[in-house]
């Protein structure tokens, strides 16, 4: 038989150059959606540990960016500069092929970069998380004018981090200089079972540290009127959100989540779970025989909030730990409910594990339902606070903020989010003041469905917005967004004042908005978010923050004696789709706060000077500013 022919071959290369136009090295691969760095999942403390050994280190998935040295980004700047040491640490290069290629540099106490590569990851990772709730992009405070203090036209591009800026147990934000100082100390003698004395430790290293700075500086970005200290909530918030940030990222690593379900054999209620600690090493090798804080094992006392004599829970960290609970409570039972069907089918309906490690296959069930009950509740605290009133926050303002915000996200709560918020609240004794019962409906804000609302007129005021709206979307980068916010906030203004001044309506809508006609006010802020609902849909809200102040004597028998500021104003949240003010949130200075801000400014409370204890924004940071400068 003939053979069959043979079809005709080409060179590979004639292939190349007959069939394609393009040059060969004309290709561009893909930008990688993510960067991989290692890290310690919570602190250096667990790799000499056999128990936790294996679970000692994670791996933080970042939003992927072109970095300079440093690490020096679109968000943050890492400055490794050591007062206390008279050194600088040569910076990190996270895009050097070598360093690329492993995923990070691996964890070490006595690596600098190292450091660098940790506090860079863990910022960005809280970012993340941050956007991810809000549907925007964050933006920082803004720069100081020392020029014009009241200046808040000053775009801030970066958040400065110092990972060896104190020697000292300490760490914090200083919102002067937007930036946050990490300490280094060395180990006490006490419960050297944990760690060795005199060895060093490094705040810089731990998450839930670095993850509580950042939150604050997020948390200040958003609104800076949460650091003035108005009512014992409103310190004690800052530190409570930070630290529910920090405690709920836990959940967000696979590898210890998986590690806790199988110790606790599904019950993360037991005082003994890393998850619900925050700053472990921390806290031990500071002289404290334990975490810095643990949010589980105490039975709740609703006359602990309410007790305005008890001095304890009037210290922010104290008062902070039970808004804490009270969220980390929520979340254990949103969690067990969720569970129930597992443990009714593993048990033959009794729901009573038997004796012993639980069935791999289950513990890897229970720690996806862990996972997303965890990532929903720390969606809904962070949204929320878009929700809050703009000056003046009390814990059940929050609660309120929480119960509104998922309202308008998800009607329907199949899974009971909302109840076990408001159950966990009420056994703390955290109620708002201005509600009659603690149901849903009632703790939702006023808006059109309780037959308070804006005048046609004003809703026509916010359509002229929607333009801008639009260019939010396909804005370019950070800066041209908080310039775009400069010019809203100008443009509102400008309509509300002609609006107040002219319409037939202003006198109404600006007591509906909360403003004293006698007095200046100021669009303090005006932003676009842009959510998605379970169903997908997206979700587009304005909303814009309206501040006013005035000073009043601190004693009312002395009114030229010493003054105090009091401050009032109004969150609005607007529904673009609908063109409508859905929410007023209102703090007037008509309303009967001042008396209540007055006796707290008289007793003496302090201010937020730092995250976990110390001396403030003292010496270190002009140290460090100093050497910046430089």
């Amino acid at each position: 038989m003939p053979s069959a022919p043979v079809p005709s071959q080409k060179p590979l290369t004639a292939v190349a150059t007959s069939a394609s136009t393009v040059p060969s090295d004309s290709f561009v691969p893909p930008r990688p959606p993510f960067r991989e760095l290692r890290g310690y999942t919570v602190d250096p403390s667990l790799e000499t540990n056999l128990d936790l050994q294996m679970v000692s280190h994670v791996t933080f998935r970042v939003p992927w960016e072109t970095l300079e040295k440093g690490p020096k980004g679109e968000y943050v700047e890492v400055i490794d500069v050591d007062p206390p040491s008279n050194c600088c640490y040569e910076p990190v290069d996270l895009d050097h092929p070598r360093i690329l290629a492993q995923r990070g540099l691996p964890p070490s106490e006595g690596t600098p970069q190292f450091h660098q590569q940790m506090v860079y990851a863990v910022t960005s990772l809280t970012i993340h998380n941050f956007e991810h709730a809000l549907g925007r992009r964050t933006l920082w405070r803004h720069k100081p004018n020392p020029a014009r203090p009241a200046d808040d036209t000053q775009f801030c591009q970066r958040l400065l981090i110092y990972p060896h800026a104190l020697r000292e147990a300490n760490a914090y934000y200083t919102p002067g200089r937007v930036a946050l100082l990490f300490g280094y100390f060395n180990a006490s003698a006490d419960d050297p079972g944990n760690h060795m004395p005199g060895s060093m430790v490094f705040s810089c290293l731990s998450h839930d540290i670095v993850a509580h700075e950042t939150t604050h500086a997020l948390l200040d970005g958003m609104n800076r009127n949460f650091l003035n200290p108005s009512n014992p909530d409103v310190l004690a918030f800052h530190e409570a959100f930070a630290d529910i940030v920090a405690v709920f990222q836990h959940f967000t690593f696979p590898e210890i989540l998986y590690h806790q379900i199988m110790a606790t054999r599904g019950q993360l209620s037991t005082q003994e779970s890393l998850l619900s600690q925050l700053a472990g090493q921390f806290g031990r090798s500071s002289g404290r025989r334990g975490a810095l804080r643990v949010y589980i094992g105490k039975k709740p006392d609703p006359s602990a909030y309410q007790d305005s004599t008890n001095t304890q829970f009037l210290e922010p960290h104290n008062r902070g730990a039970l808004l804490v609970s009270a969220v980390f409570d929520a979340f254990l039972r949103i969690y067990n409910f969720r569970v129930a069907d597992l443990l009714r089918l593993a048990t033959g309906g009794s729901g009573m594990l038997k004796p012993g490690a639980i069935h791999p296959d289950l513990a890897q069930r229970l720690a996806d339902e862990a996972a997303k009950s965890a990532r929903h509740v720390l969606t809904m605290c962070v949204r929320a606070i878009d929700y809050c009133p703009p000056v003046d926050i009390t814990f059940g303002e929050f609660l309120r903020a929480v119960i509104t915000a998922d309202l308008d996200m998800v009607a329907n709560d199949c899974l009971n989010y909302r109840t076990a918020f408001i159950q966990s609240f009420r056994e703390r004794g955290i109620y708002p003041r201005d509600v009659r019962t603690l149901s849903v409906d009632s703790l939702r804000w006023y808006g059109p469905q309780t037959g308070e609302s804006a005048s046609p007129a004003l809703n026509d005021l916010l359509r002229k917005l929607r333009p801008a709206a639009s260019d939010t979307i396909y804005v370019k980068s950070r800066k041209d967004l908080f310039d775009l916010e400069v010019g809203m906030r100008r443009d509102i203004h400008h309509m509300l004042k002609d609006h107040f001044a002219n319409a037939p309506e202003g006198k109404a809508d600006a007591k509906y908005l909360g403003v004293d006609l006698s007095l200046s006010f100021e669009v303090r802020t005006a932003r676009f978010a842009f959510r998605t609902n379970p169903d997908g849909g997206t979700v587009p809200q304005l909303v814009v923050g309206l501040f006013q102040h005035r000073e009043v004597p601190a004693d009312p028998d002395f009114p030229n004696g010493e003054q105090i500021r009091f401050e009032g104003g109004s969150t609005v949240i607007a529904d673009l789709h609908k063109d409508e003010i859905r929410y007023c949130v209102r703090k007037a200075l008509t309303s009967g706060r001042e008396n209540r801000q007055r006796s707290f400014a008289m007793s003496g409370t302090e201010g937020l000077r730092n995250t976990y204890f110390g001396q403030g924004f003292g010496a270190g940071a002009e140290a460090i500013a100093a050497v910046h400068r430089c």
